[in-house]
């Protein structure tokens, strides 16, 4: 069988290991990969992506209390993003549920598959109150040589009709189609953009990337490694193991409560979970954009209001999108607001003025395309709305 990771090292991808798996971080410059996914199309393999199938009658009671969002309201061939939470209420990763006519299958690229199974296997011990008769069937599907990959960027959706048909294109988001070669070309994406990832078979999906990058030229499509999310997770933030490490975040201060499902029966973590939106904490994650000129700002940095600290950045980066230095700060809640002036972020060499900002940081150009009315490659078709 003909191997992505054997192709990659072939390549020359500098690669590195998440998730428990080698995968590509880059194989250009980082802002060659962060051109493709802001402008084009960016190709990525998604193989550190945990991949867990859970089926059977009664599947659906065991997937919906391990996860904080509502899987009942999925059906076959849909998805929902959720979170999982420890029972502190803080959050132990993220998810994708997709729903199929046996089951479920459970996507995450921060929980290893074992630790996804242990959670699930030892939930099971509340069998009797959550109404489960069947045991259900959890398997790890990368032992049955199942993985990943993701296609990114403003016309991705074109690229992938090509080889897909116009299904693609009317394909909404969090939805998944099943293709001739056995793939399930399921749209979601964390950053804004367009994006399609493609789950099965290894050896399916090898052909897939060669099919992707033998049609990809002409949307100046580009191979990438996982580093581009150092950035574009900041400039449309939400949860990531490498953003937050070191951080035992809650839900209302990331303020990401609307991926948990507080009506629902119970779930891991509720009782927490539902106390911590009560009393709404005392500090929330915001974005900060900084004002003028900065040479930088470090994770730790205080933030300042009057020469007193209100919150710390947690993760900066500078935009090539913005042109400035970027930041995520945990802010006490009586400052943080959304577009408010006359912060200072203290780093180890200088201060610099800064403001709140609503977060996503920017416009994604994505949200400028219409797959009805625009194309790359029809000169006959504006490229976007611009």
């Amino acid at each position: 069988m003909k191997s992505l990771h054997d192709f990659h090292l072939k390549n020359n991808a500098v690669m590195g290991i998440y998730n428990n798996a080698s995968v590509p971080s880059a194989y250009h410059d980082p802002m060659v990969e962060y051109k493709a996914v802001r402008e084009n199309a960016l190709l990525v393999d998604y193989s550190h992506m945990s991949i867990v199938s859970v089926m059977g009658d009664d599947a659906w009671a065991l997937v919906n209390y391990f996860a904080s969002a509502d899987v009942s309201i999925i059906r076959d061939e849909q998805g929902i993003y959720s979170l999982v939470l420890n029972e502190d209420g803080s959050v132990r990763g993220d998810i994708y549920v997709l729903c199929s006519a046996e089951g479920y299958y459970i996507l995450s690229e921060n929980i290893p598959a074992a630790e996804i199974i242990a959670s699930l296997t030892a939930l099971l011990e509340k069998a009797d109150e959550l109404d489960i008769q069947e045991t259900p069937e959890i398997a790890d599907m990368q032992t049955q040589s199942w993985g990943a990959i993701l296609l990114e960027g403003p016309y991705s959706w074109e690229l992938m009709s090509e080889i897909h048909g116009f299904d693609v294109i009317g394909l909404p988001y969090y939805e998944y189609m099943n293709t001739d070669d056995e793939l399930m070309v399921f749209r979601c994406g964390k950053h804004g953009e367009f994006a399609y990832m493609i789950i099965g078979q290894q050896e399916q999906l090898y052909t897939q990337w060669q099919q992707l990058l033998a049609n990809g030229g002409k949307y100046m499509l580009q191979t990438g490694g996982l580093d581009y999310q150092k950035i574009v997770r900041i400039e449309n933030p939400g949860w990531d193991d490498a953003l937050w490490a070191s951080y035992a975040l809650n839900p209302v201060e990331l303020q990401m409560q609307w991926a948990v499902q507080y009506d629902k029966e119970g779930f891991v973590g509720k009782d927490a979970v539902e106390a911590l939106s009560h009393s709404e904490g005392t500090r929330k994650v915001i974005g900060v954009i900084v004002e003028g000129e900065c040479s930088g700002i470090e994770p730790g940095s205080d933030v300042l209001v009057d020469g007193r600290t209100v919150g710390q950045v947690v993760n900066a980066t500078f935009s090539p999108a913005l042109q400035c230095f970027i930041a995520l700060a945990l802010i006490e809640n009586d400052y943080a607001w959304s577009d408010i002036h006359g912060f200072n972020i203290q780093t180890r060499s200088e201060t610099v003025a800064a403001k709140t900002k609503g977060m996503p940081f920017i416009y994604n150009l994505s949200m400028l395309v219409n797959p009805t009315e625009h194309s790359f490659i029809d000169a006959s078709k504006a490229k976007s709305a611009l």
